[in-house]
């Protein structure tokens, strides 16, 4: 059982999409095709040992799974050096309920995307934003001390007026939700 290492996989099968199943894979039509055409590893996470794959699609509790564009080596063996920075980021689907299913909501909601294909779809995201305006300037203080002298120039920024138009605006985006 020879080891074969990730990046030889994604030299030679391409970019792969990750993948976590959370219902049954039979469910997945898109998938089952991938396992029918041997483009699936099984990435297996354990937390005492670095991650490895095994070429094929085989469940483990907690696994994941890439999609190879390509078919993958027949051989038996098992994947090192899984570089997780190889792979895309693979675009999350929007989630149906039990019930929505049940509905026939996929009709709905795949009527309401061709009637849209050319507007792209705009979400609304809460963007927590810092802006600051720095002012450097310099003035002198008499004073007996260097503590004396900070306190009363913090004394006197507090009374003293500032030109914003000759301040450093600095915008910083802290969190997008």
């Amino acid at each position: 059982m020879a080891a074969i290492r990730f990046r030889d996989l994604v030299k030679t099968a391409g970019t792969p999409e990750p993948k976590s199943l959370w219902t049954d894979p039979k469910n997945d039509r898109d998938f089952m095709r991938a396992v029918k055409q041997k483009r699936v590893l099984t990435v297996v996470q354990e937390s005492k040992h670095k991650d490895f794959g095994e070429l094929g699609f085989h469940q483990h509790p907690g696994a994941l799974y890439f999609i190879f564009p390509k078919p993958l080596p027949a051989e038996k063996g098992r994947v090192i050096g899984i570089k997780y920075d190889l792979a895309e980021a693979g675009e999350p689907a929007d989630i149906l309920s039990p019930a929505e299913l049940k509905q026939g909501a996929k009709k709905k909601v795949a009527k309401s995307f061709e009637s849209k294909k050319d507007e792209p779809m705009v979400k609304s995201f809460e963007v927590l934003a810092r802006r600051m305006a720095v002012l450097e300037e310099s003035f002198t203080v008499d004073a007996h001390s260097k503590a004396e002298a900070r306190q009363k120039a913090a004394e006197a920024l507090e009374t003293r007026g500032f030109d914003l138009g000759k301040a450093k605006i600095e915008n910083e985006i802290k969190s997008v939700k």
